[in-house]
Protein backbone atom coordinates (compact mmCIF):
# COMPACT_ATOMS: atom_id res chain seq x y z
CA UNK A 1 0.00 0.00 0.00
CA UNK A 2 1.27 3.40 -1.10
CA UNK A 3 1.14 6.21 1.19
CA UNK A 4 3.06 9.07 2.02
CA UNK A 5 4.67 10.11 5.47
CA UNK A 6 4.62 13.88 7.28
CA UNK A 7 6.56 14.61 10.54
CA UNK A 8 5.05 16.83 12.74
CA UNK A 9 4.88 17.96 16.38
CA UNK A 10 1.83 16.52 17.01
CA UNK A 11 0.73 13.71 19.95
CA UNK A 12 -0.67 11.05 18.07
CA UNK A 13 -0.51 9.31 14.46
CA UNK A 14 -3.07 9.95 12.18
CA UNK A 15 -4.35 8.78 8.90
CA UNK A 16 -5.93 10.84 6.54
CA UNK A 17 -7.09 9.67 3.30
CA UNK A 18 -6.89 12.46 0.57
CA UNK A 19 -9.62 13.69 -2.04
CA UNK A 20 -7.70 11.76 -4.41
CA UNK A 21 -7.61 8.50 -2.52
CA UNK A 22 -4.51 8.92 -1.48
CA UNK A 23 -3.15 7.97 2.19
CA UNK A 24 -1.12 10.75 4.41
CA UNK A 25 0.01 8.96 7.70
CA UNK A 26 1.09 12.14 9.90
CA UNK A 27 3.67 10.72 12.39
CA UNK A 28 4.97 12.73 15.65
CA UNK A 29 9.09 13.18 15.93
CA UNK A 30 10.11 10.26 17.87
CA UNK A 31 7.38 7.44 16.89
CA UNK A 32 9.44 5.08 14.57
CA UNK A 33 8.67 4.56 10.77
CA UNK A 34 8.00 0.55 11.72
CA UNK A 35 5.56 1.21 14.41
CA UNK A 36 3.86 3.27 11.53
CA UNK A 37 4.12 0.72 8.71
CA UNK A 38 2.08 -2.14 11.65
CA UNK A 39 -0.46 0.42 12.59
CA UNK A 40 -1.06 0.74 8.35
CA UNK A 41 -1.44 -3.22 8.69
CA UNK A 42 -4.02 -3.24 11.51
CA UNK A 43 -6.00 -0.54 9.80
CA UNK A 44 -5.90 -1.57 6.36
CA UNK A 45 -9.37 -2.54 5.74
CA UNK A 46 -10.84 0.87 6.96
CA UNK A 47 -8.01 2.46 4.58
CA UNK A 48 -9.13 0.54 1.51
CA UNK A 49 -13.05 1.09 2.40
CA UNK A 50 -12.63 4.92 3.26
CA UNK A 51 -10.00 5.02 -0.40
CA UNK A 52 -13.04 3.15 -2.15
CA UNK A 53 -15.93 5.74 -0.77
CA UNK A 54 -13.45 8.86 -2.34
CA UNK A 55 -12.77 6.89 -5.52
CA UNK A 56 -16.77 6.53 -5.93
CA UNK A 57 -17.44 10.29 -4.99
CA UNK A 58 -14.59 11.29 -7.33
CA UNK A 59 -16.72 8.82 -10.26
CA UNK A 60 -19.75 10.36 -9.61
CA UNK A 61 -18.74 14.12 -9.59
CA UNK A 62 -17.12 13.44 -12.81
CA UNK A 63 -18.77 15.60 -15.44
CA UNK A 64 -21.21 13.51 -17.89
CA UNK A 65 -19.84 12.62 -21.09
CA UNK A 66 -23.27 12.28 -22.54
CA UNK A 67 -22.12 9.58 -24.64
CA UNK A 68 -24.04 5.73 -25.10
CA UNK A 69 -23.51 4.39 -21.94
CA UNK A 70 -23.51 6.78 -19.75
CA UNK A 71 -25.18 5.82 -16.35
CA UNK A 72 -27.97 8.72 -15.18
CA UNK A 73 -30.40 7.56 -11.77
CA UNK A 74 -33.89 7.86 -11.60
CA UNK A 75 -36.00 6.86 -8.07
CA UNK A 76 -32.86 4.70 -7.69
CA UNK A 77 -33.02 3.21 -11.06
CA UNK A 78 -30.12 3.33 -13.43
CA UNK A 79 -30.53 3.87 -16.58
CA UNK A 80 -28.03 3.89 -19.55
CA UNK A 81 -27.87 6.71 -22.14
CA UNK A 82 -28.87 5.90 -25.80
CA UNK A 83 -28.70 8.42 -27.93
CA UNK A 84 -31.22 7.85 -31.78
CA UNK A 85 -30.93 9.95 -34.46
CA UNK A 86 -33.75 13.09 -34.02
CA UNK A 87 -33.50 16.39 -35.33
CA UNK A 88 -36.43 17.46 -32.39
CA UNK A 89 -35.46 16.84 -28.62
CA UNK A 90 -37.27 14.18 -27.25
CA UNK A 91 -36.01 12.49 -23.85
CA UNK A 92 -37.64 9.53 -22.18
CA UNK A 93 -37.18 6.44 -20.48
CA UNK A 94 -37.49 3.13 -22.06
CA UNK A 95 -38.64 -0.30 -20.21
CA UNK A 96 -35.58 -1.85 -21.47
CA UNK A 97 -33.96 0.59 -18.96
CA UNK A 98 -32.49 3.07 -21.03
CA UNK A 99 -32.28 7.06 -21.03
CA UNK A 100 -33.20 7.90 -24.48
CA UNK A 101 -32.47 11.38 -26.16
CA UNK A 102 -32.20 12.34 -29.78
CA UNK A 103 -29.48 13.90 -31.48
CA UNK A 104 -30.74 17.18 -31.04
CA UNK A 105 -30.31 17.31 -27.10
CA UNK A 106 -26.74 17.09 -27.89
CA UNK A 107 -26.35 20.70 -28.82
CA UNK A 108 -27.18 21.36 -25.33
CA UNK A 109 -27.11 18.31 -23.54
CA UNK A 110 -26.94 19.55 -19.53
CA UNK A 111 -29.64 21.72 -20.63
CA UNK A 112 -32.09 19.01 -21.69
CA UNK A 113 -31.03 16.89 -19.35
CA UNK A 114 -31.82 19.02 -16.19
CA UNK A 115 -34.89 20.15 -17.70
CA UNK A 116 -36.37 16.31 -17.79
CA UNK A 117 -34.94 15.64 -14.24
CA UNK A 118 -37.45 18.38 -13.74
CA UNK A 119 -40.04 17.03 -15.20
CA UNK A 120 -39.76 13.61 -14.07
CA UNK A 121 -39.50 15.26 -10.33
CA UNK A 122 -42.51 17.33 -10.69
CA UNK A 123 -44.15 13.97 -11.97
CA UNK A 124 -43.19 11.90 -9.67
CA UNK A 125 -43.07 13.82 -6.56
CA UNK A 126 -46.56 15.48 -6.63
CA UNK A 127 -47.76 11.64 -6.86
CA UNK A 128 -45.70 9.73 -4.24
CA UNK A 129 -46.74 12.90 -2.27
CA UNK A 130 -50.32 12.92 -2.68
CA UNK A 131 -49.99 8.83 -2.33
CA UNK A 132 -48.27 8.81 1.11
CA UNK A 133 -50.26 12.17 2.43
CA UNK A 134 -53.68 9.61 1.73
CA UNK A 135 -51.90 6.86 3.70
CA UNK A 136 -50.60 8.74 6.59
CA UNK A 137 -53.57 11.09 6.81
CA UNK A 138 -52.06 14.56 5.75
CA UNK A 139 -53.35 17.45 3.72
CA UNK A 140 -50.86 20.12 1.97
CA UNK A 141 -51.50 23.32 0.20
CA UNK A 142 -49.15 22.97 -3.24
CA UNK A 143 -45.80 21.18 -4.08
CA UNK A 144 -42.91 22.78 -6.05
CA UNK A 145 -39.78 21.63 -7.55
CA UNK A 146 -36.57 23.65 -6.89
CA UNK A 147 -33.19 23.25 -7.86
CA UNK A 148 -31.82 23.61 -4.32
CA UNK A 149 -27.86 21.44 -4.43
CA UNK A 150 -28.27 20.33 -0.79
CA UNK A 151 -31.76 21.04 0.66
CA UNK A 152 -33.64 17.63 -0.62
CA UNK A 153 -36.97 19.07 1.19
CA UNK A 154 -39.19 22.10 2.65
CA UNK A 155 -42.31 22.64 4.49
CA UNK A 156 -44.07 25.88 4.86
CA UNK A 157 -46.67 27.39 7.45
CA UNK A 158 -49.02 27.24 5.20
CA UNK A 159 -48.76 23.66 3.97
CA UNK A 160 -46.52 24.02 0.67
CA UNK A 161 -44.22 21.57 0.19
CA UNK A 162 -40.71 22.09 -1.84
CA UNK A 163 -38.64 19.24 -3.19
CA UNK A 164 -35.09 19.54 -5.24
CA UNK A 165 -35.28 17.79 -8.65
CA UNK A 166 -32.25 16.27 -7.83
CA UNK A 167 -34.25 14.31 -5.09
CA UNK A 168 -35.16 11.69 -7.76
CA UNK A 169 -31.69 10.67 -8.45
CA UNK A 170 -32.14 8.29 -5.07
CA UNK A 171 -33.07 5.35 -4.13
CA UNK A 172 -37.50 5.40 -3.77
CA UNK A 173 -36.98 4.29 0.02
CA UNK A 174 -34.91 7.79 0.59
CA UNK A 175 -36.94 9.47 -1.58
CA UNK A 176 -40.51 8.30 0.75
CA UNK A 177 -38.03 9.45 3.63
CA UNK A 178 -38.19 12.62 2.65
CA UNK A 179 -41.71 12.99 1.62
CA UNK A 180 -43.00 11.41 4.85
CA UNK A 181 -40.40 14.41 6.58
CA UNK A 182 -42.15 16.95 5.26
CA UNK A 183 -45.39 15.30 5.86
CA UNK A 184 -44.92 15.16 9.23
CA UNK A 185 -43.81 18.87 9.27
CA UNK A 186 -47.18 19.68 7.92
CA UNK A 187 -47.87 19.56 11.55
CA UNK A 188 -44.90 19.83 13.55
CA UNK A 189 -42.89 22.85 12.40
CA UNK A 190 -39.98 21.53 14.23
CA UNK A 191 -37.09 18.66 14.56
CA UNK A 192 -38.68 18.28 18.23
CA UNK A 193 -39.21 15.13 20.44
CA UNK A 194 -42.40 15.12 19.16
CA UNK A 195 -41.42 15.43 15.77
CA UNK A 196 -39.25 12.23 15.71
CA UNK A 197 -42.41 10.38 17.43
CA UNK A 198 -44.40 10.86 15.16
CA UNK A 199 -41.82 10.08 12.43
CA UNK A 200 -40.78 7.03 14.47
CA UNK A 201 -44.74 5.91 13.83
CA UNK A 202 -44.53 6.46 10.09
CA UNK A 203 -41.74 5.02 9.43
CA UNK A 204 -39.72 2.64 12.15
CA UNK A 205 -36.68 2.67 10.09
CA UNK A 206 -35.95 6.81 9.66
CA UNK A 207 -32.74 6.45 11.38
CA UNK A 208 -31.32 3.89 9.08
CA UNK A 209 -32.22 5.81 6.19
CA UNK A 210 -31.58 9.23 7.52
CA UNK A 211 -28.25 7.91 8.17
CA UNK A 212 -27.50 6.98 4.48
CA UNK A 213 -28.64 10.48 3.76
CA UNK A 214 -25.91 11.97 5.53
CA UNK A 215 -23.81 9.64 4.19
CA UNK A 216 -24.50 9.48 0.51
CA UNK A 217 -25.91 12.93 -0.16
CA UNK A 218 -22.74 14.14 -1.83
CA UNK A 219 -23.18 11.58 -4.14
CA UNK A 220 -26.22 13.42 -6.17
Amino acid sequence: MDYKIIRSKRKTLVLHINSDATLTVKLPYGVSIAYAEKFIVKKRSWIEKKQAEFITKREKHKPKQYVNGEVFSFAGKRYELEIVPGSKAELSLTVEGKFRITQKCLEAPKHYVEWFYKQFAKQYLTGRTAELANALGYRYNSIKINSAKTRWGSCSYKGNINYSWRLVMMPAEMIDYVITHELVHLDIHDHSSRFYNRLQLHMPDHKRREKWLKVNASLF
